[in-house]
């Protein structure tokens, strides 16, 4: 039996939908590259927002690159069908949590 998910805080959903667009915007991008149509000034950059909402420092370099690994692998697994994009942005955010959370309990590297 299937039951319904329970609709996450308004604040995590606003993240979420974030999370959502800079992954598409991403995805577009990245193929727009492989074709060879270069980089766009259009692109939009949703990255330090995302941060932003998940009380994290965009301008750390550590917590930016960290970021980018994360939205550029897992943008790779979008795909048209189903809630491709909604799965890969709840990962992204899982796995922003965790680093925040692992920063905030000492445990970050030199």
């Amino acid at each position: 039996m299937r039951f319904p998910l329970v609709p996450p805080p308004l604040d995590i959903q606003f993240t979420l939908d974030l999370i959502k667009e800079e992954l598409k915007s991403r995805k577009f991008f990245n193929t727009l590259q492989k074709m060879g149509l270069g980089n766009s000034p259009f692109q939009p950059h949703l990255g330090a927002l995302i941060l932003r909402t998940l009380n994290m420092d965009p301008d750390a370099e550590v917590t930016f690159n960290t970021y980018y690994r994360i939205i550029e692998r897992r943008s790779k697994k979008i795909r048209a069908q189903g809630h491709s994009v909604a799965k890969q942005a709840l990962k992204v955010y899982h796995e922003l949590v965790a680093e925040r959370e692992r920063r905030l309990g000492g445990h970050e590297r030199a």
